[in-house]
């Protein structure tokens, strides 16, 4: 159930670091803030336990943290989360059901096979000029 991130990290390994380095508070102060049991969100950091697929959670686990909407390290937590589950991930999910135009523009990307480089450049195309 553990799945790397970009810097070898897992979904429970990042949460846990964040918990503690931007929210300074302990497990137990945390699973309440974010309405969990202690030990399923113990087993979370841990990665015995699979992170929340719901996007609420997620968010609230975020919000939690401090994390700002535009803060990377949220997106990187909903990846993450995706990639234990093998899923897309529900930040992504809400987008693709609400913009009909989304999966044309996965398909061509797939189809262009564009490497990660190109697909953040067009990515902050899109940022600056839309």
């Amino acid at each position: 159930m553990s799945v790397k991130g970009k810097e070898g990290n897992t979904f429970g390994q990042a949460l846990k670091k964040l918990r503690i380095t931007e929210a300074g508070v302990g497990l137990r102060a945390f699973a309440d803030l974010i309405n969990m049991k202690p030990s399923n969100l113990s087993n979370i950091e841990r990665d015995r336990a699979a992170p929340p697929a719901s996007r609420k959670t997620i968010d609230l686990m975020c919000d939690a943290l401090g994390l700002s909407n535009d803060d990377p390290r949220r997106e990187e937590l909903f990846d993450l989360a995706a990639k234990a589950r093998s899923r897309v991930p529900a930040d992504v999910a809400d987008v693709i059901r609400e913009q009909a135009g989304i999966p044309v523009l996965v398909r061509t990307v797939g189809n262009k096979q564009l490497g990660e480089e190109k697909i953040r450049e067009l990515a902050e195309y899109i940022k600056k000029f839309y």
